[in-house]
């Protein structure tokens, strides 16, 4: 395991958002180090620890992709148009065009979704 939860104290009831708590949590590392007075809110103690998990989560996938340069999109962006052109060319078929359009906002859509549900939670 590689970090535990070892002290978890009840602080308060939400007044913004009624049935969920904010919890005071230690936790302890693998290496024996202690985080003190961590924050996390939730209906019970359990989904206040695993909304903790989860935004460890999320963050750890950020700042990987964070970390990728901006010309990669740019490229990939280029190349993406590139093979939708190109299927298009050989086939001649419009589902190439059709479907090659409708992916990125699509893909669009689910991102601004999934960008509004993790501020949700």
């Amino acid at each position: 395991m590689k970090k535990k939860a070892i002290r978890a104290e009840l602080r308060k009831e939400s007044k913004t958002f009624p049935g969920y708590f904010k919890y005071d949590l230690d936790i302890q590392y693998e290496d024996g180090t202690i985080e003190r007075h961590v924050p996390a809110y939730g209906k019970d103690l359990q989904d206040a620890l695993h909304r903790t998990v989860k935004k460890e989560k999320v963050e750890k996938v950020e700042n990987t992709l964070s970390s990728i340069p901006n010309w990669t999109m740019l490229l990939s962006w280029f190349l993406y148009l590139g093979g939708i052109s190109t299927g298009y060319a050989v086939t001649n078929n419009g589902s190439w065009l059709i479907g090659g359009l409708m992916f990125p906002f699509l893909a669009f859509l689910g991102v601004q979704f999934w960008a509004n549900y993790k501020t949700q939670k």
